[in-house]
């Protein structure tokens, strides 16, 4: 049987070695925090070096008009829209955008938004170069995964109380050089800048 002396000793060295481990484990669990970005900041990439572009794929160009006086009479229209998001700060987003539905003109409006560290979306587009009270369209959604990265699955609606518009697209990055910087679908001879250069003519 071991001293009792012996065994106070050995006691003694167990309790220092799990004090010792116990702040090495607290020690390295700060040091990794630290080194995590804050998830505020998880999109800042979106704004990064001039920003990014987004834009309405063929599949997702059917949205669907209606008078609010005959809103069964709703008829499916063409909606190409582009983003450009120029700002990002603490889970907010800003930027001009142009949309336009069929052959109609192009409109300029102005997003202002919020993304969660999670990926939900809040986008708020306002019209711009108008008089009287601006339009305002809403939208709502999601950043998911896709299989040529993130997409913002979104679903808005705006009009007046005479006329209505909603639409839901899969909004997905374009960048230059790839086919949709230089003709848009739907809009088969536009390039993005020239699309966004309705905002500059405002």
């Amino acid at each position: 049987m071991a001293h009792p002396l012996a065994r106070g000793f050995a006691l003694a060295a167990l309790l220092a070695a799990l004090l010792a481990l116990q702040a090495s484990m607290a020690a390295g669990t700060t040091t990794a925090a630290d080194d995590t970005p804050s998830p505020s900041q998880r999109w800042a990439w979106l704004a990064a070096d001039g920003g990014t572009y987004w834009y309405v794929p063929q599949a997702g160009l059917p949205a669907y008009r209606w008078r609010t006086s005959d809103p069964a009479g709703a008829s499916q229209v063409s909606d190409q829209t582009v983003w450009h998001i120029q700002r990002f700060e603490n889970g907010y987003v800003f930027g001009p955008v142009v949309g336009q539905l069929d052959d109609q003109a192009p409109q300029c409006q102005y997003l202002i938004g919020s993304i969660t560290p999670d990926g939900r979306v809040y986008l708020t587009f306002t019209a711009t170069g108008g008089s009287g009270s601006p339009s305002l369209t809403t939208g709502i959604g999601e950043v998911v995964d896709d299989t040529g990265g993130p997409v913002f699955q979104m679903q808005m609606a705006t009009g007046s109380s005479q006329l209505q518009v909603t639409h839901w697209a899969r909004m997905t990055q374009c960048r230059e050089g790839q086919s949709c910087w230089n003709a848009l679908p739907s809009l088969d001879d536009t390039s993005i800048p020239q699309f966004l250069g309705n905002c500059d003519a405002g």
